[in-house]
Order: C-alpha cells, then structure tokens, then sequence
C-alpha cells in the first residue's frame, strides 16, 4: 500500500462531491478509476456514504472555523445577522488539500463581493471590512515570518531629492473602501452606518506585534500604486502627473518621507543605506 496514494484518493473522495456520488454509485468503478493496490482498495471500499458524508462535513466545518480566525469582525456580523450566506459558501466553495488559511479567507472574501450583487441585505461595507481584515491578516503573516527569521529592517537613513529611489514592498497592501472599513473595524462605526469612502495602507510594523495601519488620503493611495517598482523621485513626479494626480514636488517629497519612516515603502538615497 502508497500511502500517498490512499491520502490522495481519500481527500479526493471527501472534499469532491463527485467524487462522492461516484463512490456511493460504484465502490469497485471508483476504485479503477483511481487506480488503487489491493491494500488501499479494501480501505476505501469498506467506507461507508455516511462515513464520507461526516467526515467531508467535519472538513468544511474546519474550513469555516478557520475563516472566522481570519476574518473575525466580518464573521462575527455574517453569523448574528446573515449566517446563511455562511452556510452557502461551505456548499459551492470545493477544499483543496493545498489551501492554507490566506488562500480560505480570500476565496471568502471574493465570495461576499458576489453575493452582495444578489442579496440586498448585505450592507456594501461588509466586502470591504473583510478585504480590510484580509490585508491585516497577510500583515501579520509577514511580520511573523520576518520575526521567526530574526529579520529586521534597518531604520531609515538620508533625505528624499529628485534622485532617490522609492517603491512600495510587496510586504505593503493598500485598500480603496467605498466606505471607512477602518472605523467600522475599530467600531467607531457600524456596518449600516459606514460613512465616506477611504483609503488605507497595511504593513508589517517594524517592532511590536501589530501591523502599521494608516489612514490615507485619495492621492497618496494613487502615489503609492504608482511605485510598484523601483522609480527615482523625479520619474514618480512625472508619473503622478501623467496621471493627473495633483501633487507637488515638496507635498510628494514629505509623503515619501512619512512612508519611509513608518516603512511602508522602501528607499535608496544617493550616498546613503538602501532603508529598506
């Protein structure tokens, strides 16, 4: 007996409904189809649709509970006010043995946006708090990591000229919310009463354990998409303005510098450390 291949056969069997229907039809059909030894054939022929069904139920089951890890605030208004919909994403959403938690808590947070086209109950803030808890969430992560490694970025060093180089990390996530995702998520406001659109900047903090979280304005969220790659000052400048992003040399100049002190982006000055 493999026992990769028996693992292989059993997730296929508990976490693919076809897979299940074909079992229920046919053990022996099934078994072919898989291509399993003798040993492992027995195994799987003896289980029984009830054995299958709990055991896929307890599955999702853990799928869900690690989604109300990941998304706590967004989990906890869906399970007091729509906890069909939770019902419903365990139903049409497939596991994969390969899922980790991240992977689970965006396949959700895609999930709400399409449901929100189709159920008029769900507040428009809601997608929006879970992407906001989303990118919390790949923050933490981060830090973490960069913490069990021993990594620490070095602290910022030099002035910001035309000649300087800026880019925003991939460790860096910034959100445009139709509403003020942050101060529903410090509940300062509710999820019906979710006032302006807003813009936020997450990213791993340089000490502590909580991730920087910025509020931002409209054109700063538009700069920092602007410098996805390194770029000097001077070519972000003109970007910016290519853009129609309204933004002087000396505004463009203190924001970077604001950034790079709470590195949120990274920097090269001429003469000086990469602080980054």
């Amino acid at each position: 007996m493999t026992l990769q291949n028996l693992q292989g056969a059993l997730f296929k069997l508990y976490l693919n409904t076809g897979y299940r229907l074909a079992h229920r039809l046919s053990p022996d059909s099934f078994i072919d189809h898989l291509g399993l030894d003798e040993e492992s054939a027995d195994i799987v022929r003896k289980l029984s649709p009830q054995e299958v069904d709990d055991f896929a139920t307890a599955l999702r089951g853990k799928q869900l509970l690690s989604v109300s890890y990941s998304l706590p605030t967004t989990f906890k208004w869906l399970q007091e006010h729509h906890p069909a919909l939770t019902r419903e994403f365990q139903e049409i959403s497939v596991p994969s043995r390969s899922d980790d938690s991240f992977v689970l808590a965006k396949r959700f947070v895609a999930f709400l946006r399409e449901s929100r086209d189709f159920y008029d109950s769900i507040p428009k803030a809601l997608p929006d708090v879970a992407q906001l808890e989303l990118m919390l969430m790949m923050a933490r992560k981060d830090q973490a990591l960069r913490v069990g490694q021993g990594s620490a970025d070095p602290a910022p060093s030099g002035a910001f000229s035309l000649n300087s180089l800026c880019w925003t990390p991939a460790r860096t996530s910034a959100g445009s919310f139709s509403v003020d995702a942050l101060g529903i998520l410090l509940r300062k406001r509710s999820m019906t009463d979710s006032g302006a659109p807003s813009w936020v900047v997450v990213s791993p903090a340089p000490s502590g354990v909580r991730p920087t979280i910025l509020k931002i304005s409209a054109p700063a969220y538009a700069v920092l998409d602007a410098m996805k790659e390194p770029i000097t000052v001077r070519q972000l400048l003109s970007r910016c303005q290519a853009r129609g992003i309204e933004i002087s040399e000396d505004a463009l100049i203190t924001l970077l510098a604001k950034l790079e002190s709470s590195q949120v982006v990274c920097s090269y000055h001429t003469e000086a450390t990469d602080a980054c």
